[in-house]
């Protein structure tokens, strides 16, 4: 009876002459995807789920004003603020401070790391701040202002941000001139009154100077004079007292100023930018309700 030949295919034994074949290798059943699985899944929670209402400050420039560096999304900010700052006073002590006895090896030698932290460390601050007024603008309360790891676009803000720091000081400075006052402390005053309306001008402008733009946001004065003299109150109030904190004490104890005026410094930048946000929001709030009475 001839041999039926097996649908398996040809046995490996027949062909070995002492009857020996390598033993079948047991198989294992593949490995689920479980990290995939479970990121897909959480990613379509996300898009299912519905995004939280939009719930505008009832008093925009108090609730959660100067208190804002303490919200679990300003920490990290702050943290890394007062770190640099500290770092950087201390240099800019050694280099300048009452106690500094450096001759001019010693001032090229540490002068550009003082100065190169200052700057890296401003320009940073400067990054978060302009992300928070961004955000900050349209109404939110939490908001998401650690910038990314990118020096580049840090340098950029720094720039920025000085650029218009400048203009304001234009203003104060020709001032200062028509009024023929000797003292500096009016200039300063001018220069502070007058940078919320470039910045916001240059923000509401796309990042260019307009002097349109800074006529909206000048004509908004009489309309919301409440929300400009608090922002204009808080303000002050931060900066006289970070300013007589930080001169006490370069008097009395300039080795350990740097540890309290630099948390300070970095919570007034973030109030700042907290109020210049709320400030926009109030600006668009208004233009929004007088282009409704238009129609």
């Amino acid at each position: 009876m001839p041999r039926v030949p097996d649908p398996r295919g040809p046995d490996p034994a027949d062909d070995d002459a002492y009857g020996l074949s390598e033993p079948e290798q047991p198989r294992t059943p593949p490995v689920p995807e479980v990290v995939p699985a479970y990121v897909r899944a959480k990613l379509e929670h996300r898009e299912r789920r519905a995004p939280p209402p939009l719930r505008p400050p009832r008093r925009p420039m108090i609730d959660g004003t100067l208190i804002f560096p303490f919200y679990p999304c300003a920490l990290a900010p702050w943290m890394v603020i007062t770190g640099g700052l500290v770092f950087s006073g201390y240099l800019l002590l050694i280099l300048w401070g009452p106690a500094a006895q450096l001759g001019a090896l010693g001032l090229r030698t540490m002068g550009p790391p003082a100065y190169g932290a200052t700057m890296m460390t401003l320009a940073y601050a400067f990054t978060a701040c302009l992300k928070m007024i961004e955000e900050t603008s349209h109404g939110l309360d939490s908001v998401e202002c650690e910038p990314d790891l990118n020096w580049k676009e840090w340098f950029y803000s720094f720039a920025y941000v000085a650029f218009l720091l400048l203009q304001a000081g234009a203003v104060g400075m020709a001032v200062k001139v028509v009024a023929l006052s000797e003292p500096w402390w009016p200039m300063a005053a001018v220069t502070l009154v007058v940078f919320p309306w470039v910045l916001l001008g240059s923000l509401a402008a796309g990042g260019a100077w307009a002097p349109v733009a800074i006529g909206d946001v000048v004509r908004s004065v009489p309309g919301l004079w409440r929300q400009w003299g608090l922002f204009y109150l808080q303000t002050t109030a931060i900066a006289l007292v970070w300013t007589l904190l930080t001169v006490g004490g370069l008097r009395l104890a300039p080795w350990v100023m740097p540890l309290y005026s630099a948390p300070i410094l970095g919570a007034g930048l973030l109030i700042y930018a907290r109020l210049v946000g709320r400030l926009a929001w109030c600006i668009a709030q208004q233009q929004e309700q007088g282009g409704n009475k238009e129609e």
